[in-house]
């Protein structure tokens, strides 16, 4: 099937009375990402079960492991990065990239920003961007602060790069429990439709959990969609404005 036909299909499924097949949904978007530079599908989320993976503080050596449980079970994710470490490890950004994997800011030193001036705030997240867009070529979009530690200050600076602040309802505290196993039944337990995942690829502990979740996940009839793609038919990301969980599918 080609990436156009797959796409076709995908919206002949959307746009049906109530929820569609969850199988026929991830075939279809499946193909329609297969191929380097295939487009993306566009998916309706308040039809379909969407769910967000987001994985924090890479690139680092642990990211090339999850990038290939992601490229062997079709999946995508949103990967925010730390700019010094984008540059260390450029081939896995860029194939993120490739990948069709999204691709945010997350500063240059993990810093608490609320602690901190409007011009360090502001040096955090230009210089992380420029240092991203260095690789990728394209200056980012998103942003996750380090520790989900957000105030007035730090939306006003994200809204001036034209950064979105990406935050999560589900926590896979894989920063505290290093156990692959706790992990996964974490997620498990909190998931719903529209959440927005958030994991860390800084531990060894995360990449083997993540092909059990991504498993149960599409068992369970999810779809696994970037962030941008899972508010693409709700108005898209806004610069400035701050978002916890995406949109949840309607009552058939």
């Amino acid at each position: 099937m080609t990436a156009a036909a797959a796409a076709a299909t995908l919206g002949a499924f959307t746009a049906a009375p109530g929820l569609p097949s969850p199988t026929a949904v991830a075939l279809s978007y499946g193909a329609a990402r297969s191929g380097a530079g295939a487009a993306a599908p566009v998916v309706d989320c308040r039809v379909t079960k969407c769910v967000a993976l987001t994985f924090d503080d890479g690139p680092t050596q642990y990211t090339a492991a999850v990038l290939d449980t992601l490229e062997r079970q079709h999946s995508v994710a949103t990967f925010f990065l730390i700019g010094p470490h984008a540059l260390q490890y450029r081939s896995d950004v860029l194939r993120q990239q490739r990948d069709g994997d999204a691709i945010g800011d997350h500063t240059v030193t993990h810093p608490y920003l609320t602690r901190l001036p409007p011009a360090r705030i502001d040096y955090e997240l230009t210089t992380a961007a420029e240092q991203i867009a260095s690789v990728t070529g394209h200056r980012p979009t998103l942003f996750r602060p380090p520790f989900g530690a957000w105030n007035a200050k730090v939306r006003a600076a994200a809204g001036a790069e034209g950064l979105s602040v990406v935050m999560w309802s589900v926590s896979s505290t894989d920063w505290k429990y290093h156990n692959a196993h706790l992990i996964e039944q974490r997620v498990l337990a909190r998931v719903r439709p529209g959440s927005i995942i958030v994991l860390h690829d800084r531990y060894a502990t995360t990449p083997p959990a993540a092909p059990h979740i991504i498993h149960a996940l599409k068992t369970r009839g999810y779809l696994l969609v970037t962030v941008p793609e899972m508010f693409a038919t709700t108005g898209g990301l806004h610069p400035g404005v701050v978002y916890h969980h995406g949109p949840q599918p309607r009552p058939p």
